[in-house]
């Protein structure tokens, strides 16, 4: 893995305006904003943020934060491409929300030539089993903006996708992925692409590709199985199976040299932030999160480098066969990823969220009776 320039280093006289801005000053994680909503954005980025993320559900949360405002931009994209499905309407809405938050990272993106300032945006979670499909999408999305990077599901054709992104020099960020040996395949796939672009005459130097764990939905997935097998756990050991998952990959990838890095998402608590710092990794929190983690009081020091307890590790590996394949290098194989049970849940949960934006869609297309859709102009 590429050790990137340390913050601290840098900062000079530069005062921190909370708990997470003080991270990105003194230790080399960063925090994106889990979302594309332009005002919640721009705060994050008062406190440090470097970057942001997006998929279906926060789409829709960037739309429920101006309900009138994307209403009346998805209206007058019906008028103006009036021959085209909802499908095609909703990611001319999708490419709208990525254009404006890209825009605002996109000067930090100059700034830092490529290192920081980059908008994850992800494929349709309806593409996740044909890696030719995705790669199509994400090719796409490269056009919307110079600092887009393709967000792929690491599940089904996912991991193949990785690769021939990264082999046309595109950045890959890669989401669906709660395991050891999933972000092994997709490093793996990365440093495959990476040759090929080599040997095409792409330079590289500039790529930033990530591997995202979501360490809460990790740690949900246990605590659903718990319950449903009737299996009295501490909630402090299940809390600490994602911690645990990701100090063992992070182990792995400075061990193998890996060029892209690991980043967490899906928060439950604090300690989905702060377990983390000191990590040359990215944290990425949504809004209402950075809110509770400033406030939380949490000491900001280096803990990546700790170790959760043998204890823990061995209660969770006897306990539950699921972290067994969550924790080890070999866990599982690839056409195992997309079974995983948090992989499942979390597919279901983009496609409902997809689904949720059709809807958005359909009802400004076809409004009923008592709705009304702004007139603004033809």
């Amino acid at each position: 893995m590429t050790t990137k320039e340390t913050p601290a280093a840098t900062a000079g006289a530069t005062k921190a305006k909370s708990p997470l801005h003080q991270m990105t000053l003194e230790h080399p994680t960063q925090f994106w904003n889990d979302g594309c909503e332009e005002t919640t954005l721009r705060t994050a980025m008062e406190h440090g943020a470097t970057g942001a993320t997006s998929n279906p559900v926060l789409v829709l949360e960037a739309i429920d934060a101006d309900p009138a405002r994307w209403r009346e931009v998805t209206a007058q994209l019906v008028r103006d491409h009036g021959n085209e499905t909802e499908e095609q309407i909703a990611w001319r809405l999708v490419a709208k929300l990525a254009v404006n938050a890209a825009a605002l990272l996109e000067p930090m993106f100059h700034a830092s030539n490529g290192a920081r300032g980059r908008l994850s945006l992800q494929v349709s979670p309806r593409l996740y089993p044909s890696a030719a499909a995705m790669v199509e999408q994400g090719v796409g999305f490269t056009k919307l903006a110079p600092n887009v990077a393709v967000k792929v599901p690491a599940v089904g054709g996912g991991i193949d996708a990785m690769e021939e992104l990264t082999a046309r020099g595109i950045v890959v960020n890669a989401t669906v992925s709660f395991t050891v040996a999933q972000t092994v395949a997709v490093a793996d796939a990365v440093e495959r692409g990476l040759v090929r672009a080599k040997a095409a005459g792409i330079d590289t130097s500039g790529m930033t590709p990530w591997c995202t764990i979501m360490v809460g939905r990790l740690d949900d997935h246990l605590r659903d199985q718990a319950k449903d097998r009737g299996l009295s756990m501490d909630p402090e050991v299940i809390r600490q199976a994602s911690t645990a998952v990701m100090r063992e990959a992070y182990r792995v990838f400075r061990e193998r040299g890996y060029r892209t890095t690991l980043l967490a998402a899906a928060m439950r608590s604090h300690h989905h932030w702060s377990e983390f710092i000191g990590g040359d990794v990215v944290v990425t929190i949504p809004p209402a999160w950075q809110t509770k983690f400033n406030a939380a009081g949490v000491d900001v020091r280096a803990r990546m480098q700790e170790q959760v307890s043998p204890a823990v590790v061995e209660s969770l590996l006897s306990n539950f066969h699921d972290f067994h394949r969550a924790f080890a290098v070999d866990g599982m194989t690839t056409p195992e990823f997309a079974q995983f049970g948090a992989s499942k849940k979390t597919l279901h949960q983009f496609l409902g969220g997809y689904e949720r934006l059709l809807s958005f869609v359909r009802h400004v297309m076809l409004p009923l009776d008592a709705e009304t859709v702004p007139k603004g102009k033809a």
